[in-house]
Parts: structure tokens; C-alpha cells; sequence
């Protein structure tokens, strides 16, 4: 029997953070135990961090983990106070502004881009860190894994690797100095080297570098080329426990659902003129948005002239009701920027789309790893940002046809207990 490996995980979102960014970690924890690596995790109070979402549903999952919680210091709470009175309620992702940035927000951007290198809650690294030395010096770790965004995580682990040469997993969910929103920040060139610099130290010195999904795998392994091998992607999956679990919710109308955000860089005004097209059908029709949608795209759908149509938006929803409405709905749309970071970004919300068995219509970019999924798994259809009438044709296909129980898709290589068994013998292997 392989030997029990004890892994620190340090990582910013942990329940009750809600939303798809902290889903990777915390299912990669849950089923670690039954493979032999036993995670301890570090994170910051929840009192005290910057959490856009809240789903308190999260938290049965890691009941059985231990887990240290953390004082912060962070600029994203002064920001919201200033924006909304409220330390919490303003708690911007992604960037420091909305659609159109007013004073305030180009202000804070420029400081957000230029001053927290590489990010906004770098504040957070004092306390990690501390917490973290004090582990590493009273008991035996095997490794200690850091995940991003933030960013600004992975140098508390390439600071523990300095000081106590530690073995390092770097894994990285999303683009370091590539992300989209860094574009917002007006960043000096000065403020560009210095980000670039840190990214590059950190894939330098990790033992070994994850991601989601094969092109960010690419994009990584270009930026150490010599250290190309020790750069691995793992999907980060679906639970197949929960999805089965996740009840259909009753409906009397055909349901266009979307789960997730939606801001202006998105090809809403596709979806838009697509639904516009739906109005010589006859059936009414229910757009189900849950997630946060920029309020700019809320009203321009509300003007869609279509007798037939409803605009449900419930804000955000827990895990369990997402995984409900992804099997409830009659089709699934999905709306990504027609960007780089788009191009290459596999996110678990997919796989949970592509599992639930609902059709998907996806205005996305087809050369992308999101569109060959979709593709090979023939789970829907892939749409470019000019073909609205394609899109309400292909919905109109599903409109017609009587409806019926779906049942999810086989795709056993990204259920969470799979996924993990690849991270386990990754860890085996190099650790």
C-alpha cells in the first residue's frame, strides 16, 4: 500500500466562497483522503476576505478537513465601501470597475494595477505565510500545493520553498499576466516587468505546475521551456454525487437556462437578437440567468421584443440549485469572450454543462478547448457571434420537439474521483 502523504493547501477561496473558482480545490480535497494524501488547508477568515459569492452549501463538503483560517489586509474592501457603504456588497471579480468606470473606479485601477502586484489581495500573504511557517515548523508535510487567482497566492509558496525547500505544486487556473482584466488597470511598463517577473519565478521554481485544461498547459510550458515536463493539465470535472443528487425543478415553459457571468466583453447582443428571432413562435419561452449579469445586459435583454419571452434573473444561486437548473432547463446557453484567455480556458461549469445531458448553445469561439469539447461530445452546438439566426433556429429545433427527462452524458474521465486519481498519481509520482 502506497505510504500517506501529507499535502498544506493554501489557497484564498474555500467555503463558504461560493462560485466555480473554489469548486476545483475543495473536490480535489475531498477525495484526496481515499488516495493516500492526506490535505491540511490554509485560507483566510471569511469574516475578514473578499468573497464576491457566498454559498454555505459548499461547507459539508470539507467538514472532514483540517483547515486554519487567516487574518487579511486587502484594498478590494475599502473599494466596495467606498462604492456601495458596504465592506461586502460591492466586491468586484475579475477588475476594479463596471462596464462604464467612472472616477473612482479609474482611480483605483490604476492604484489596484500599479501598487498590488500581481494583485489586489496580496494582503492576504503576511498572515498565509505566517500560518503556513508555523505548520512546516512543528510537523512533517510531504508538499504544499498553491492554487490561483489571486495570483498573488503562488508567492507564499515560492517564499516557503526559499525557506524551508519545501516541494512546491503551483497550479493555475486561470492566466497569470495574460488575464483579461489586466488590460483595465493601466499598468506602467515598469508595473508590467514586475508582474511578468513574479510569474515567471514561480514557474521557474515549483517542483511542478498544473492547469485546467491542454492550451493553458501550452501557454505555460512556453514560459519554461526548458522546464517544459514538469507542466501538467488536469480537467477540473464535474461530481457526479452531486449532479445526480441535484433535483429538476418543475416547469410549465420551454426554459433557456444560463449559469454563470455575463459582462459587456460577452457576445450578448448574439443571444440577444437571437431571442428576438423566437418571436413568430408561439410557445412561451423562459430565460433563466443565474449568476451575476451585468445590469448594462439585463436591460438590454428586458427590451427583447418577444411577446413569448420571460427574463428570470435569480442573482446567484447555490451549487445544488445551478447543478438543478443545468438538468431542469431545455437548453443550456454559453457565452464566452471572443478572447485569448476564452480560447484557452476550460472551466468547471462546462463539464457540469456537458454531464447534465441538456443541449448546449454556445456562442464561443470554435477554435477553443471549450468548443472541442463540445464538439467531441456532441453535447450541443457551436455558434460564432454572427449567427444569431442559426442560434434561434437551433433553439427553435428544440421548441418543436416534445420534452423529455434528459439524461446525463458518460463522460467518466472528468467525474471529480477520477480527476483526483490523476492529481494523486501526479503527487505519488513527484513528491
Amino acid at each position: 500500500m502506497t505510504e500517506t502523504k501529507k499535502a498544506l493547501l493554501i489557497t484564498y477561496y474555500w467555503p463558504p466562497s461560493g462560485g466555480s473558482g473554489v469548486q476545483r480545490w475543495l473536490y480535489f480535497a475531498k477525495y484526496l483522503p481515499e488516495l493516500g494524501i492526506e490535505p491540511t488547508v490554509i485560507t483566510v477568515d471569511e469574516k475578514k476576505g473578499s468573497y464576491a459569492v457566498i454559498d454555505e452549501s459548499l461547507c459539508a463538503e470539507i467538514q472532514h478537513i483540517r483547515t486554519f483560517k487567516t487574518d487579511t489586509r486587502e484594498l478590494i474592501k475599502w473599494y466596495s465601501l467606498l462604492k456601495s457603504g458596504n465592506k461586502q456588497k460591492n466586491i468586484p471579480q475579475g477588475n476594479l470597475g463596471g462596464s462604464k468606470p467612472g472616477i473612482l473606479d479609474r482611480i483605483a485601477a490604476y492604484i489596484r494595477g500599479n501598487f498590488f502586484i500581481p494583485d489586489a489581495r496580496i494582503g492576504w500573504n503576511k498572515y498565509a505565510l505566517e500560518q503556513a511557517s508555523k505548520l512546516l515548523s512543528a510537523e512533517h508535510f510531504d508538499l504544499i500545493i498553491t492554487t490561483g487567482p489571486p495570483h498573488s497566492t503562488h508567492l507564499v509558496g515560492l517564499e516557503l520553498k526559499k525557506r524551508f525547500g519545501i516541494k512546491w505544486l503551483a497550479d493555475f487556473r486561470d492566466p497569470w499576466s495574460e488575464v483579461f482584466y489586466n488590460e483595465v488597470f493601466k499598468r506602467t511598463s515598469r508595473s508590467e516587468k514586475k508582474d511578468k517577473q513574479l510569474e515567471q519565478d514561480v514557474l521557474t521554481h515549483a517542483d511542478l505546475v498544473l492547469t485546467v485544461g491542454p492550451s493553458m498547459q501550452k501557454l505555460l510550458q512556453a514560459k519554461i521551456a526548458n522546464q517544459a515536463s514538469k507542466v501538467h493539465s488536469i480537467f477540473s470535472g464535474f461530481d457526479a454525487e452531486k449532479l445526480n443528487k441535484a433535483p429538476q425543478f418543475e416547469k410549465e415553459r420551454f426554459t433557456i437556462a444560463y449559469v454563470g457571468t455575463m459582462g459587456t466583453s460577452y457576445p450578448y447582443e448574439t443571444v440577444k437578437t437571437a431571442l428576438e428571432n423566437l418571436s413568430q413562435q408561439t410557445e412561451p419561452i423562459d430565460l433563466v440567468l443565474a449568476g451575476k449579469i451585468d445590469p448594462n445586459i439585463l436591460r438590454s435583454f428586458k427590451e427583447i421584443e418577444n411577446a413569448q419571452l420571460t427574463i428570470i434573473h435569480k442573482g446567484h444561486v447555490t451549487h445544488d440549485e445551478a447543478l438543478g437548473l443545468m438538468k431542469s432547463a431545455d437548453v443550456l446557453l454559453l457565452c464566452l469572450p471572443f478572447n485569448t484567455l476564452s480560447a484557452i480556458f476550460v472551466s468547471g461549469k462546462l463539464l457540469e454543462y456537458i454531464a447534465s445531458g441538456t443541449p448546449i448553445a454556445a456562442v464561443i469561439d470554435s477554435q477553443s478547448d471549450a468548443a472541442e469539447l463540445i464538439c467531441h461530445y456532441q453535447a450541443g452546438r457551436v455558434f460564432d457571434q454572427q449567427k444569431a439566426q442559426e442560434l434561434s433556429d437551433y433553439i427553435a429545433d428544440y421548441l418543436q420537439k416534445d420534452p423529455s427527462p434528459q439524461s446525463a452524458q458518460h463522460i467518466p474521465d472528468f467525474e471529480r474521483r477520477v480527476t483526483t486519481r490523476q492529481l494523486a498519481e501526479l503527487i505519488h509520482l513527484h513528491f
